[in-house]
C-alpha cells in the first residue's frame, strides 16, 4: 500500500493528501484527498500471492465534481494499472485495477466519493518454484509465436514469471480431449489460451491482431519437424473484451486456439514388453 501512496503522490498532484486505512473526518481539506484501504484476503482458485485494496477518491461537491473525479481517476489508473511494485519482502507484484464502484455522495461532508478496486498479485506464493512438466505441444507454440512477434516480445508458457518483461505473451493449455478413431488410434485435441501484457492498449491490440491473423491462416503447426509431426490449427477464438490477465488458472484468454493431431495407438515411444510365455490350461 505504501508503494501505491508513493506513486499517487509523485504522479497525481491534484490529490492533496493520502490516508491509509481510514479517513479522519477532522482532516478534511478543500482539495481532493485519497484513502487506501487494504481488504481481507478473498478465496480464489488462483494459486499465488494476492493483496486486495480499495482506493477512495474524495472531492468537494461542485458543478464540476464529476469532471474533476474523472480526470483524477484517469490519472490514477494510468499510474497504477499494470504497474510493477515490490513488497517489503522483495516480492515483485503487478498492480491491477479491477473495477470502479458507483460514486456515492456524503451530504454531511459535502463530498462525492469514487471507489476503485485494486489487486496486487504475484504469480506464486513466496519462495515457491515452478514444478512439473509442461505440455509437449506448448514449446512449439511458444517458438512459433516468438518468431512471429519478434525479439521485442517475450513469450512465456504455463505461468507468468515473477517479473514479466513487457510486451509479453503467455500461452497456457486449458483443455484436452481424446476421441477414438477406430482400432488404429485416437484424435488428440488440445485448447490453448493466450494472455497479453503490454505497455498500452495499442501495443496489446497489435499483438492480438497479428497472432489471430496468422493463426487463422496457418493450417498446421510443426510439433517436431524432424519426425514430421504436425498438429492441425483450428477454432481460433478472439475474446478482446476479456480483462483476464492469466494469473488465475480458470481465466479465459484474449485469444484461444485448438490444436489437433491423430495419434496411432501403437506409436508409443517405448515399445510394449514382449510376451514371454503362454500358459495353457487343460481339463481332465
Amino acid at each position: 500500500m505504501v508503494h501505491i501512496r508513493d506513486r499517487l503522490l509523485e504522479s497525481v498532484p491534484e490529490i492533496e493528501r493520502i490516508f491509509i486505512g481510514a479517513f479522519p473526518l477532522e482532516s478534511l481539506v478543500e482539495g481532493p484527498v485519497a484513502v487506501i484501504i487494504r481488504q481481507p484476503n478473498s478465496s480464489s482458485n488462483w494459486k499465488g500471492w494476492r493483496e486486495e485494496s480499495t482506493l477512495e477518491l474524495w472531492v468537494r461537491r461542485s458543478a464540476a465534481e464529476e469532471q474533476e473525479l474523472d480526470q483524477i481517476t484517469a490519472k490514477a489508473a494510468q499510474v497504477l494499472d499494470q504497474a510493477l511494485l515490490q513488497s517489503g519482502q522483495g516480492v515483485w507484484m503487478t498492480l491491477i485495477q479491477e473495477a470502479s464502484i458507483e460514486d456515492r455522495i456524503d451530504n454531511e461532508l459535502s463530498s462525492r466519493i469514487r471507489t476503485l478496486s485494486l489487486a496486487a498479485i504475484s504469480p506464486r506464493p513466496l519462495g515457491e518454484a515452478g514444478k512439473g512438466i509442461r505440455d509437449p505441444w506448448l514449446e512449439p507454440l511458444i517458438e512459433w509465436s516468438s518468431d512471429l512477434l519478434g525479439e521485442h516480445w517475450k513469450v512465456y508458457g504455463s505461468d507468468w514469471p515473477v517479473k514479466p518483461e513487457r510486451p509479453c505473451l503467455l500461452w497456457r493449455a486449458s483443455d484436452m480431449s481424446l476421441t477414438p478413431i477406430g482400432r488404429a488410434g485416437y484424435r488428440c485435441a488440445k485448447q490453448f489460451d493466450a494472455f497479453i501484457l503490454a505497455e498500452d492498449k495499442e501495443e496489446e491490440g497489435y499483438g492480438l491482431l497479428k497472432l489471430s491473423e496468422h493463426l487463422a491462416s496457418t493450417a498446421k503447426l510443426a510439433l517436431d519437424p524432424a519426425a514430421r509431426k504436425y498438429a492441425t490449427v483450428s477454432d481460433v477464438r478472439l475474446n478482446p473484451a476479456s480483462a483476464n490477465d492469466g494469473y488465475a488458472l480458470s481465466d479465459q484468454g484474449v485469444l484461444g486456439v485448438t490444436l489437433t493431431r491423430n495419434e496411432s495407438a501403437a506409436s508409443s515411444e517405448e515399445p510394449a514388453p514382449l510376451m514371454r510365455q503362454v500358459h495353457h490350461a487343460t481339463q481332465n
